[in-house]
């Protein structure tokens, strides 16, 4: 690619998020769908909104589990851009990518609408505010959202590390909130069950809704039914999320599988327990009149309580629906990031600033879009956009999975999808089958009834398709092929591994590592010097021959293909040790039991480290 493009690559992501904060940036979304899709799809689905959900968390949990594979195996910015370059070519994943792009410019601007909502409950005037510009006349709830638009583009631009904290408190506070909603919701129905088992037998709204485009002669009520199934994906986004800053994250062969079904576990908790308390509590058809601050209206709905805690609630509305909004500014800067990366659009958006080390051209971008886009001012528009959009990408990311089990059939998958069958002599993953089935019939179905979404994804699509056309012929590149898709290696996995070394033991102690250590491994040797009774000097004297152990143990151990770090540590040995064990950066920790007068010691040391550290002490007898 050339010098310009060796300079550009030195400047690279930081990885410094960990489970909790990939945690967050997936239910960020995934809390925040509550707040905002709750009253809507009340809207169309009516008493069988719990079903809806239900639906929606199913094909959720399979798109998960795809997620959970490929992005540990593939840990680099772009998400589903990534694994359908990968598994189907460029074309496709430029597709995916795209499209990934207005789900998130989308996400963007919904959730700061919703935001917007619910903080006008805490400050009504919001609502009161007019400003014309023009021939425009821009309400209070815009001005509101554009101002907290503005917010997260700055705490974007500063870094990463400031964007996760800001999502990790907020999704710490929302999990007691929502926790608390739904076991006050639980216990009313189990007081008076009557209100839930009124409200379900409503089975669809019974309203006709303008931006619908209905099937004649198929039951209304169905097809209401089935375009708030739709509204109920929205969620998915959350998922994407986590592939977004897998770039960023510590251990992502660990942390990204259980950040992600930690995420599956949490909608259908969430989703489906707060959509069938709230049918009980409050009933539906409240929940559809005031559906841009549901969450409100079901806690309101709370004898004694009811008043007081909506206040919070409300703030609580507020902040998650913001931290969702952020994880769009994140998830749209790293899809252009990595696509610009990648060279499937101009390699300028993929520019990471010296200062920050995050890609601000393209935060800043996706930002002002996402405002303009806010100008629309209907949260059911907005939402129809973001549904079509996200399902695109999840189909592509379906299909890849197959492909990128035949194409990287070696790597090393931390995690695979369950469910691996051989019908016919062929490898069929049934969990994939049934992600990818749902999917496609639940696109089917957004393109049939989704007016506006099938319009704009439409209009996306041809600009999207002379952007990608243009660039490629102007960079020399095939429009298909598989240019960038080669450049989308799997990672190479090393597990680290911190290794004590006594100073007295020899260089042949580099065998017995290896042969303990067969795989990819990267150790960290340590040598503990305890100075105790040693005077300055003894303690130099100590510290060089360490150093010169650890260095032909290190030189050894690189022959023998692993890679190797020393370092020498000064204390009382067994504090050290510990103290070093318990950093988040080590998979294992290896103890050498050797011979004579220091086994008892050694054994010690290990059976307490043992203790300490469960599964994670290699011990290693010479």
């Amino acid at each position: 690619m050339g010098k310009e493009a060796s300079k550009r690559d030195e400047i690279t992501l930081k990885r410094e998020i960990g489970l909790f904060g990939a945690f967050s940036m997936g239910y960020a979304d995934v809390g925040a769908d509550i707040y905002m899709a709750m009253g809507i799809v009340f809207l169309f689905s009516a008493g069988a909104a719990p079903l809806s959900f239900l639906i929606a968390a199913i094909v959720y949990v399979t798109i998960c589990f795809a997620y959970a594979e490929l992005s540990s195996t593939y840990p680099l910015a772009g998400g589903a851009q990534i694994f359908a370059a990968r598994g189907l070519g460029d074309h496709m994943g430029f597709l995916a990518g795209w499209f990934l792009i207005l789900s998130y410019i989308v996400d963007i601007s919904l959730f700061a609408f919703s935001s917007s909502g619910y903080l006008s409950f805490l400050f009504p005037f919001i609502r009161e505010l007019s400003i014309g510009i023009g021939p425009l006349s821009l309400s209070g709830l815009v001005l509101t959202t554009t101002i907290l638009i503005l917010f997260l583009l700055i705490i974007n631009i500063i870094g990463i590390r400031e964007s996760t904290i800001f999502t990790e408190a907020l999704v710490a506070i929302d999990l007691a909130v929502e926790a608390f909603i739904l076991g006050s919701g639980l216990f009313l129905i189990l007081q008076d069950p009557s209100g839930l088992l009124r409200n379900l037998g409503e089975f669809g709204a019974p309203d006709i809704h303008e931006d619908v485009s209905y099937i004649p002669g198929l039951d209304l009520k169905f097809q209401n039914f089935l375009y708030g199934t739709t509204l109920a994906m929205s969620s998915f986004i959350g998922i994407e999320s986590i592939a977004q800053t897998s770039e960023e994250i510590k251990r992502p062969y660990k942390w990204i599988p259980v950040a992600t079904k930690l995420s599956a576990i949490s909608v259908l908790i969430f989703a489906i327990g707060i959509s069938i308390a709230s049918l009980g509590v409050a009933g539906w058809e409240a929940l559809a009149i005031h559906k841009e601050m549901s969450m409100v209206i079901i806690v309101e709905s709370v004898p004694l309580i009811g008043s007081y805690a909506s206040i919070f609630v409300a703030f609580t509305g507020f902040v998650i629906t913001l931290a969702s909004s952020n994880t769009g500014v994140i998830g749209v800067s790293r899809v252009l990031y990595s696509m610009g990366k990648f060279r499937l659009i101009p390699e300028n958006l993929s520019k990471v600033s010296r200062r920050s080390r995050t890609p601000v051209r393209a935060i800043i971008f996706s930002g002002v879009i996402a405002i303009l886009m806010s100008f629309l001012g209907e949260l059911e528009k907005i939402a129809d956009v973001y549904t079509v959009a996200g399902l695109i990408s999840y189909l592509l990311v379906h299909l890849s999975l197959p492909k990128l089990r035949e194409i990287d059939r070696d790597a090393y998958r931390p995690w695979r999808v369950p469910g691996d069958l051989r019908i016919g002599g062929r490898g069929i993953n049934l969990v994939a089958t049934i992600g990818l089935l749902s999917v496609g019939v639940l696109l089917s179905i957004v393109v049939l009834l989704h007016k506006i979404g099938r319009s704009l994804a439409l209009l996306w699509l041809l600009i999207g398709i002379i952007t990608y056309v243009s660039y490629r012929k102007l960079a020399g590149l095939p429009i298909l092929g598989r240019v960038s898709a080669n450049e989308m290696r799997p990672a190479e996995y090393r597990r680290s591994v911190i290794a004590f070394i006594r100073p007295y033991e020899d260089e042949d102690v580099a065998e017995d590592i290896a042969r303990a250590l067969k795989g990819r491994y990267k150790v960290h040797l340590t040598s503990i010097i305890d100075p105790t009774g040693l005077s300055s000097g003894e303690v130099e004297e100590e510290r060089i021959n360490a150093q010169r152990l650890l260095n032909r143990i290190a030189s050894k151990l690189k022959g023998m293909g692993l890679e190797v770090t020393y370092r020498i540590e000064f204390g009382e040995p067994r504090e050290v040790a510990i103290s070093l064990a318990k950093a988040d950066i080590y998979d294992f920790i290896l103890v050498i039991i050797g011979r004579g007068s220091r086994k008892l010691e050694e054994s010690g040391l290990a059976r307490f480290l043992m203790g300490e550290f469960p599964g994670k002490v290699i011990a290693v007898r010479r």
